[in-house]
């Protein structure tokens, strides 16, 4: 009688754990990259003239450290029959399908973009540990999230991939690319306010004017201040899996 007892209250868990294992199995994944290609662009996000610099940037840190980065885009997670799910779980479940990194070496890193979702996921292999979280956190708020929320896919996932290098490579990470219009702001704004003082001196005026000047150089300096704030082969497949580690955002 004990023993029944004790199935009785085991049963759910095993039911439980069956559905987990059931809707695992009904997701579906991007196919692996072919080699030389260490991303899969779904939606389009990446521009042609980053690809060359994003496979450049991950084949040599490869080669030369042995940690793979992937990037993946797609369209939205219930278009990969995981509606419902946090991308947490399903960066997880494709980390392991692809088997990002190597058995004697765990170090893979993924960053998955879901646009229609507005999330992005940095995924890191179980060597790793969750004490990198932080650094993951640090790229995801600094390098990807800030270009995603101005529109600017492309230069996201290269800061990022690039702040992944340097985090694989015990580097700081490296400065957000500024938005193209921080240079023409500033100096228009200087030349603005360089015109200003000219007329005054000319013209003796005094009181408001000044104070204008005044405005004007602090909005431009916290404009400049908040943009800058904000802003081998493909063999990267050999038993990795994640750990569980990594950073998540959404723009």
């Amino acid at each position: 009688m004990n023993s029944f007892f004790r199935w009785y209250k085991i049963l759910p868990v095993l039911a439980i754990l069956l559905l987990l294992a059931q809707d695992a199995t009904a997701l579906t994944f991007p196919e692996k990259p072919p080699d030389k290609d260490f991303f899969v662009d779904s939606v389009g996000l990446i521009k042609e003239e980053d690809k060359p610099t994003l496979n450049e940037i991950t084949e040599k840190l490869l080669a030369e450290e042995n940690i793979p980065i992937y990037v993946v885009t797609i369209a939205s997670l219930a278009g990969q029959d995981a509606a419902g799910f946090p991308i947490e779980r399903y960066a997880t479940e494709l980390f392991n399908h692809w088997g990002i990194g190597f058995e004697d070496r765990n170090n893979g890193m993924l960053l998955l973009i879901s646009s229609g979702d507005r999330k992005v996921r940095i995924e890191l292999g179980a060597d790793w540990g969750r004490e990198y979280d932080y650094r993951a956190k640090q790229i995801m708020d600094d390098l990807i999230v800030p270009n995603f929320r101005r529109g600017d896919f492309s230069t996201g996932i290269l800061d990022g991939v690039r702040g992944m290098e340097a985090m694989a490579r015990g580097l700081e990470l490296p400065k957000p690319t500024q938005p193209w219009w921080v240079l023409p702001v500033f100096i228009l704004g200087v030349i603005g306010i360089v015109i200003l003082i000219i007329n005054l001196f000319k013209s003796g005026k005094s009181g408001w004017a000044w104070a204008l000047i005044a405005f004007l150089g602090v909005a431009i300096f916290f404009l400049l201040r908040s943009a800058a704030s904000s802003g081998g082969s493909g063999g990267g497949f050999g038993g990795g899996f994640s750990g569980g580690g990594g950073a998540t955002g959404s723009w």
